[in-house]
């Protein structure tokens, strides 16, 4: 080959490698990250949480696969389901460029609340030994934490519990005062007037529950209140 016409082909061969190279400089600078997607879903999910005063908020937004190669967007925008779970999908897209991808996110609320301090066994009386505060995620409990432990103290743990688990309202139930066959005093009271007097309960009874008595002298059956002290109340 001439001379000439050899270093006119390794010019044409070093112009070529040089225009691929920065063309794939270029096209790497312009694919999407997963950081700046992971950053456009916190984003828009924490104005969500301006209300949780008294939480720590999390959000772990899930992997986002670096192979995808989606071309960088000037504006990512995010749809999310339009409540709070612990576990949610929120569709990221782009107009245009055009792609669309979905990404898991799990959220946790950080609170103090009432915790069992032991393992606790179904149908335990709780007292104040068995209970202690602890970290507790809210989005990870079936709700209605309770934020001090004399709000269940005295009353029966309806299903067992780990140490450390939330102790909730929904797992506690008054202890029973009254039971089925049980002589209790009786109030009545009116606008004017207040009788007691003695009833047969012809059931078991909690604190608050009405239940059905009957009247020894009349044998009718009446309904009445479970008052704190045992005792059954009715106004008429």
């Amino acid at each position: 080959m001439p001379p000439q016409l050899m270093k006119g082909t390794l010019l044409l061969v070093g112009l070529a490698a040089a225009f691929l190279t920065e063309a794939s400089s270029a096209l790497a600078v312009e694919l999407e990250t997963p950081a700046r997607i992971r950053a456009a879903i916190q984003s828009a999910l924490s104005p969500r949480f301006a209300a949780f005063d008294h939480a720590a908020v999390e959000i772990a937004v899930g992997p986002i696969d670096a192979r995808l190669q989606l071309p960088a967007c000037p504006s990512i925008e995010v749809n999310l389901p339009p409540t709070n779970t612990a576990m949610m999908t929120a569709r990221v897209e782009c107009l245009s460029p055009s792609w669309a991808i979905y990404v898991p996110v799990r959220l946790h609320a950080w609170v103090d609340a009432v915790v069992a301090a032991m393992n606790l066994a179904p149908n335990t009386k709780l007292s104040d030994n068995q209970l202690t505060r602890g970290r507790v995620d809210s989005f990870s409990s079936s709700g209605g934490l309770l934020t001090e432990p004399a709000q269940a103290e005295g009353k029966i743990l309806r299903v067992g519990l780990f140490a450390g688990a939330p102790v909730t309202s929904t797992f506690l139930e008054m202890p029973v005062v009254v039971h089925r066959g049980q002589k209790v005093l009786l109030t009545l009271t009116a606008s004017t007037m207040t009788i007691k007097t003695t009833a047969l309960a012809l059931e078991d009874g909690r604190v608050g529950e009405s239940i059905a008595l009957e009247n020894p002298d009349t044998r009718k059956t009446l309904h009445a209140t479970v008052a704190d002290d045992g005792t059954v109340e009715m106004k008429f």
